[in-house]
């Protein structure tokens, strides 16, 4: 991955805390909110880009009447996200781009 590449997913600070949340496991819509400290309307337009891009996948279900969605990384964001960090690596560490 160049610079010029980079997704689009990933020029989003909101979008970016979620994908980095997301590495180490599965987490809700309130959790989410919570970590990211966005609001509800914003998180949820912002999981829906990220879902469109293949980056998540969202489960939902209910816990007795309410609505319940869990969010997790497809293997692409994984790959993807892994790839972006390697990149700021590479540039951290003096390799350029």
């Amino acid at each position: 991955m160049e610079l010029n590449e980079i997704p689009a997913a990933f020029q989003s600070r909101l979008r970016l805390g979620v994908v980095a949340a997301l590495m180490t496991g599965p987490k809700d819509f309130t959790i989410l909110t919570k970590l990211t400290e966005a609001t509800p309307g914003n998180l949820g337009r912002q999981m829906e880009l990220l879902e469109s891009d293949g980056f998540v996948s969202c489960q939902k279900e209910f816990w007795g009447k309410r609505p319940r969605s869990t969010y997790q990384l497809t293997e692409t964001g994984r790959e993807t996200f892994l790839a972006y960090v390697r990149l700021l690596e590479r540039i951290a560490g003096g390799g350029g781009v």
